[in-house]
């Protein structure tokens, strides 16, 4: 084969595909390896003789998978890394549906490698159910080989019928003295269809949550699908031992479970400096469309749960031990390397959203610590509010106070003096910042009121 070549490839899924390395192995999955005997002929292009590119045409094939498909299936690139450099390689696809070709259009090289893989990889692309043969283009300039071991990689996302119950992962119950936020309830892993889990995956206390996006479509009438084609690229494209980020949020606002081992679990999304980090990943492209509140809102949820279960201020920063960077606590992937992620139209959000999942966190703190929902007959004022050394309790008749806990956002206990004959508490000791107060009755009755501490 020609140093200086483009090689233009009619694709289809009827080749038999082959697991290697942990790949999955599936009629609806086909792994094509690129060969120069597949090449049918060789001419100039004329637009290209300047640079001393050359064209190669390989037979047209048609695309066919075991399974209908039901709304896409996806197209990516992969060969093995070499210290040879391949960023120089362009390559571009084009679609036929009903004896019409399609334009070009660009297949990029992506720039988010993992310290995980092995593998050099395309962007991932969807491609429209109705498309009957792809045709790709690979340009190389002179000097430069095609990438050794390339494939083709096609997936069909066929999700198994679902048994009854099998939905969603409901939300956990906060413990008073825990997290006083909820994990959100969400799509689990066998219902959009999650062949296998890590083997061996690795854990780390969590102090920076990063946010991301697909960069993929922007509308779907199933994001389990678009999920599971997500996991496919992972896993047997890039050679990931499992889908990279933690967690999934579609923009109707679904959460979908990711990465498998629960809280705490290393994910590959990060710039090769994942030890330490949570990965949500917001569906969708939002460098093009702005994300819907549906899915800010469950995006707030989830950062307000994992910063008080692992005691993340949301609107601080601090050093990111991988990267020995100064980082906010909630911080976009752009934060970490040169990338788009999230989309501008969610980066320039993340200050705003730092403040709703502390503001979350407050909410979830005064509603938690009303363990029983009883109505009381009295009313319960605190000043001054906000406070700076102590603050005392200003109580309508008919009230006897048993006890007082105050809790700071993370949910955590905070050893406070107080006085039940004057009802005064001391608090010149605590930080500044916001706390929640839970006051019991001697009926065993609770209610909670919100404190802010300023100095």
């Amino acid at each position: 084969m020609r140093n200086a070549a483009i090689l233009v490839l009619f694709l289809c899924a009827v080749l038999p595909c082959f697991g290697q390395n942990g790949q999955e192995i599936s009629p609806n999955r086909h792994k094509i390896k690129v060969t120069p005997d597949q090449i049918q002929s060789t001419n100039a292009e004329a637009q290209l003789q300047k640079s001393a590119r050359t064209a190669s045409i390989l037979k047209p094939i048609k695309i066919k998978f075991a399974d209908e498909v039901e709304n896409f299936f996806t197209l990516a690139l992969n060969w093995l890394k070499t210290p040879v450099e391949t960023k120089a390689v362009n390559f571009e696809y084009r679609e036929k549906r009903r004896g019409k070709w399609g334009a070009w259009q660009k297949l990029p090289i992506d720039q988010h490698a993992e310290e995980e893989s092995i593998m050099e990889v395309t962007e991932l692309r969807q491609i429209d159910a109705r498309v009957r043969f792809i045709q790709l283009k690979i340009i190389l300039p002179a000097g430069v080989e095609i990438p050794t071991d390339l494939n083709i990689n096609l997936f069909n996302p066929v999700i198994a019928p679902q048994k009854s119950g099998a939905m969603l992962i409901k939300p956990i119950k906060p413990e008073l003295r825990g997290c006083p936020c909820p994990l959100p309830g969400m799509v689990s892993r066998q219902t959009w269809g999650a062949p296998r889990p890590c083997a061996s995956p690795g854990y780390a206390t969590v102090t920076h949550l990063i946010v991301h996006h697909s960069a993929g479509v922007n509308t779907s009438n199933n994001w389990a699908q678009v999920v599971l084609g997500i996991w496919d690229f992972h896993v047997n494209t890039r050679a990931y031992c499992d889908i990279a980020y933690n967690y999934l949020i579609d923009p109707n606002g679904v959460l979908y479970e990711g990465r498998s081992g629960g809280n705490n679990v290393i994910g590959a999304h990060f710039c090769n400096t994942n030890t330490g980090t949570m990965g949500v990943c917001l569906l969708g492209n939002f460098q093009e469309v702005e994300p819907t509140t549906v899915m800010l809102n469950k995006l707030a949820d989830l950062l307000a749960w994992k910063s008080c279960n692992s005691s993340i201020d949301p609107v601080k920063s601090s050093v990111f031990a991988r990267s020995n960077t100064v980082l906010n606590h909630i911080s976009g992937h752009r934060d970490g390397c040169a990338t788009e992620c999230p989309g501008t139209n969610v980066f320039v959000k993340l200050a705003e959203m730092r403040s709703k999942v502390a503001s979350n966190i407050v909410a979830c703190a005064l509603t938690v610590a009303t363990q029983n929902p009883a109505i009381v007959d009295y009313s319960v004022d605190i000043v001054p509010n906000p406070a700076q050394h102590s603050f005392r309790l200003r109580l309508s008749s008919g009230a006897n106070i048993s006890r007082l806990e105050l809790y700071n956002l993370m949910g955590q206990s905070i050893n406070v003096p107080y006085n039940l004959q004057t009802l005064e508490v001391q608090c010149g000791h605590l930080p500044r910042g916001t706390y929640v107060l839970k006051i019991t009755d001697t009926a065993q009755r609770s209610i909670a009121k919100q404190v802010v501490l300023q100095f």
